[in-house]
């Protein structure tokens, strides 16, 4: 099981939000435990790490062409597992998270949080990315740099467009299903979180997330956070959204997870790429959708 990512083959709605929770065998010295590139049309975004406390233990981020930009020199003074240290790095072309260990440690738990952004035209404005010709033009239309010079931007709501909030929650001793949604026509549903009673060794349990009858995470219970908190994620489906337990060794599991419900807007539609009706595509054309949508304004 990779500890990275597959941000090509997870991201379907974006932007989304997937977390890794793997444990990793470190050997003395240094260690690269996750190392993500090759993800265009994408920018991706670092964030919620999770560490296991461990005296010694460095951790490193370098993204692009930024060696180390995120150092911690000991993770025993860490939040620990169940908490996130407040980090956002975004990543254009590569992003490389390593650790520096003291000694050997098998199964080490940790967590990260990838978020997958489709590039609009003022993220690329943002972070100093190359335009293209058309959307140089498009730049100039929507005045992006005034913009971006009046406010900066506020970063990704996870629950945007979401309004109604549930819980599922479920007791497995087995193999099975922790809930499974038919997401309403016209509605999108969207994972917002996920939590476990945390076992006391790895490869105990597994949390699968499966959005229109793809799995997107496979998350180990032992790096999980405990039922108290939240590992926030987005994961957004339009047919439907399931989330099953696969239990590899005896013992009582308990997992939780919070989703939502909202609108499938024109918007969303339209970003997206999906059918619109001929009322709907009028609407686009005469607000200008396909254009601003692009642009990063709408």
């Amino acid at each position: 099981m990779g500890v990275e990512v597959d941000v090509r083959k997870a991201t379907k709605y974006p932007p989304e939000a997937f977390i890794s929770a793997v444990p990793v065998d470190l050997v003395a010295g240094e260690n690269r435990v996750a190392e993500y590139a090759g993800f265009a049309p994408y920018i991706i975004v670092i964030q919620g790490l999770s560490f296991s406390r461990v005296d010694g233990l460095v951790f490193r981020l370098s993204v692009d062409e930024y060696a180390d930009i995120v150092e911690l020199d000991n993770l025993a003074s860490t939040r620990g597992l169940d908490f996130e240290e407040s980090i956002k790095i975004p990543a254009t072309r590569y992003a490389t998270l390593k650790f520096t260990a003291p000694d050997s440690i098998t199964a080490y738990q940790f967590r990260h949080r990838v978020v997958v952004l489709k590039p609009t035209v003022a993220l690329k404005v943002m972070l100093g990315a190359r335009l293209t010709p058309s959307e140089e033009e498009l730049a100039r239309r929507f005045e992006i740099a005034r913009l971006l010079s009046l406010r900066t931007p506020e970063p990704l709501n996870l629950s945007a467009g979401v309004e109604e909030l549930y819980t599922a929650a479920a007791k497995l001793t087995a193999s099975g299903m922790v809930f499974k949604l038919s997401v309403p026509r016209g509605k999108k549903a969207v994972l917002l979180a996920v939590s476990a009673s945390r076992p006391g060794s790895p490869g105990s349990a597994y949390l699968r997330i499966i959005r229109d009858d793809v799995e997107v995470m496979t998350l180990d219970l032992y790096c999980l956070p405990s039922l108290s908190y939240d590992a926030p994620v987005r994961v957004v489906a339009l047919d439907n959204l399931t989330a099953e337990l696969d239990v590899r060794a005896t013992g009582d599991y308990y997992a939780r997870l919070v989703y939502g419900l909202g609108r499938l807007t024109i918007t969303e539609k339209v970003m997206w790429g999906l059918e619109l009706t001929s009322e709907e595509r009028a609407v686009a054309e005469r607000e200008d959708l396909f254009s601003r949508v692009e642009a990063g304004v709408s």
